[in-house]
């Protein structure tokens, strides 16, 4: 959702091929820095699910192995433009914006639809296609719901989905960062494999189960 997205994934790339493809050391210790687990809610308890369909795995880009702002713990996930993002929790859609185009590369560019929680926290799923809402403001959305579709728009290096949880309605582009609301929270999920109890690894690819 920021410049860090082109400056800091080709790098992070290089660093993964340097040491075999995974993110562990000769010791089997991560070489990224990893949150404090406690923070997060434990995967059997979570109420939020992968925001991909059942079956489908992808590997996740974790901002906090290179963002220490309000946007830590957000993940960014590669894939195709045109996926089908789903809702990870039941709620509000508070905003949508679906009208600029995939690869424009512009800041402030980047379609997305947030859905507000019963608790007051906002789901942000951000770089959809354009026209690639599947809701609208105002509708109420069931876990699992599909929103929107994956793209390509704004300040992005590569079609994926930036997604996080934040703290309240409704922080926009280009003012992501403002706080309080744009705080994100830390996230896990109750399907995903491997476990998420400690959020999602960076450069760890998730699968969706039942």
């Amino acid at each position: 959702m920021t410049r860090i997205h082109g400056r800091w994934l080709p790098l992070l790339a290089l660093l993964v091929a340097g040491c075999g493809g995974d993110d562990t050391d000769s010791d089997g210790d991560s070489e990224f820095p990893t949150p404090d687990c406690s923070l997060f809610t434990a995967a059997s308890a979570s109420p939020y699910v992968l925001p991909w369909h059942i079956g489908q795995a992808f590997e996740v880009n974790a901002h906090f192995v290179r963002d220490a702002s309000i946007q830590k713990y957000a993940y960014d996930i590669g894939m195709p433009i045109g996926t089908d993002i789903l809702a990870m929790r039941a709620g509000t859609v508070v905003r949508v914006e679906e009208s600029f185009i995939d690869g424009d590369n512009q800041p402030g560019h980047e379609n997305h639809v947030f859905v507000q929680h019963g608790d007051g926290t906002v789901a942000r799923y951000i770089h959809l296609t354009n026209r690639g809402a599947r809701v609208q403001v105002g509708d109420l959305v069931q876990q699992g719901q599909p929103v929107g579709l994956s793209g390509n728009t704004g300040n992005s290096s590569a079609p994926h989905l930036h997604v996080d949880l934040t703290r309240g309605c409704c922080v926009v582009p280009p003012n992501y960062n403002e706080m309080p609301q744009g705080e994100t929270l830390p996230l896990s999920f109750s399907n995903a494999a491997p476990d998420s109890s400690c959020g999602l690894h960076h450069q760890v690819r998730y699968t969706a189960m039942p």
